[in-house]
């Protein structure tokens, strides 16, 4: 049984429930407790949080975590645990020829929750030596309804790649398939957008309500501003309708100017997500999530918007809102606490953008189902 837990004097961030307050947070049976009534008196461990913030568990809803089937996958464990993460979303590393493998020795191997969405290409994200086949006549119907049939909680939806070097050539005939296929099996459909042949107005035009968006702030030919600088009607309209944008950024699939300019408008992202892949975890410019959370921070975002776009948002979309994603008693007790480091920082972009702020997000101890399964070595308790 998971030992007891008092965690005191921490500002307690639970934006689900509209909560960002100092108090204690309290652990029992691997779950929120309600109540002290509810602790082991005998295994009761205090931990002095003092200056740190607690929220849930931190959810990066957009990596790539097939570490053992693919050359661009990480092992989700070292990626999350050491950064305040607890649950993750594979956005679409396997396909149809893959994905019955990470779900049967991937998920279940790791400590933390994962789920995925299966790419509408059969080999799906396996190398960056070369593409996946964008020709919709190969995407298969029967295989992608199949696995959606049979793991229905973990797979989440399809995702399809979308731009230069993706689906040159094709138009909008990739999407229009797999958003057919998507709406047959009934499960959402994540669109991979940079630099699409198609317009934005076409490309949201098919996408319905709980469809996802990733990379909304990418730069290029064709992004999501108007020649004015505002963020183009049409994806305002989409908002509108229940279609989801998550920042994603990735090594490369965003651009500081589009993302302030679009915060500045008024269109924060509904998820903040890293994109993450072998080659960018620990690396500069992306790291981990928390890192991506302070560089929103920096781009103006208020920390309960930022928290709760790696938190509430994405539990709910994963199908378990109130399990995990929040702090409310009788919740998973996934917990992450950080502390807020005043120092300089310097984000960057791919096309030479930077930004400067003072503030860094950096994981002090992290909890999965009532276990601390990591600790900073200078958080002492």
């Amino acid at each position: 049984m998971p030992p007891s837990y008092v965690i005191g004097n921490a500002r307690i961030v639970d934006p689900g429930r509209g909560t960002d307050c100092l108090g204690e947070l309290l652990i029992a049976n691997g779950r929120i407790a309600a109540s002290r009534d509810e602790l082991d008196s005998g295994k009761v461990n205090q931990i002095d949080a003092t200056g740190c913030i607690a929220t849930p568990g931190l959810i990066d809803f957009h990596a790539h975590l097939a570490r053992w089937q693919t050359d661009t996958g990480v092992n989700p464990d070292l990626m999350a645990i050491p950064n305040g993460i607890t649950a993750a979303v594979d956005a679409g590393s396997t396909g149809t020829a893959g994905a019955e493998g990470f779900i049967r020795h991937v998920i279940p191997n790791s400590e933390i929750t994962i789920r995925m969405f299966v790419n509408v290409s059969a080999i799906g994200v396996a190398t960056e030596l070369h593409k996946e086949n964008p020709n919709p006549s190969l995407y298969d119907e029967a295989a992608l309804a199949d696995l959606c049939d049979r793991f229905p909680d973990l797979v989440l939806g399809l995702k399809i790649r979308l731009g230069k070097s993706f689906s040159d050539g094709w138009g909008a005939a990739s999407l229009d398939r797999a958003k057919e296929i998507a709406r047959k099996i009934g499960k959402p459909l994540c669109v991979h957008a940079t630099n699409p042949e198609i317009s934005y107005d076409r490309l949201l035009g098919v996408m319905e309500r709980g469809d996802i968006l990733c990379h909304c702030y990418q730069g290029g030919d064709h992004t999501i501003l108007a020649d004015d600088g505002r963020v183009a009607k049409a994806l305002s309209k989409a908002r509108e309708r229940g279609v989801l944008f998550d920042a994603a950024v990735g090594r490369i699939n965003y651009d500081l100017e589009v993302a302030a300019k679009a915060l500045a408008d008024g269109f924060p992202p509904d998820i903040v997500s890293t994109d993450v892949v072998s080659t960018s975890l620990y690396h500069p410019k992306l790291f981990h999530l928390l890192r991506v959370a302070s560089l929103f921070l920096a781009l103006g975002m208020p920390l309960d918007q930022v928290i709760r776009a790696c938190t509430d948002t994405p539990a709910r979309l994963m199908g378990m809102e109130g399990e995990i994603g929040a702090l409310t008693p009788g919740a998973r007790a996934d917990v992450a606490i950080f502390a807020v480091r005043e120092k300089p920082v310097h984000f960057s972009d791919a096309r030479g953008h930077t930004i400067n702020d003072d503030r860094l997000l950096i994981p002090q101890a992290t909890f999965k189902n009532g276990r601390l399964l990591y600790k900073q070595i200078d958080f002492e308790y």
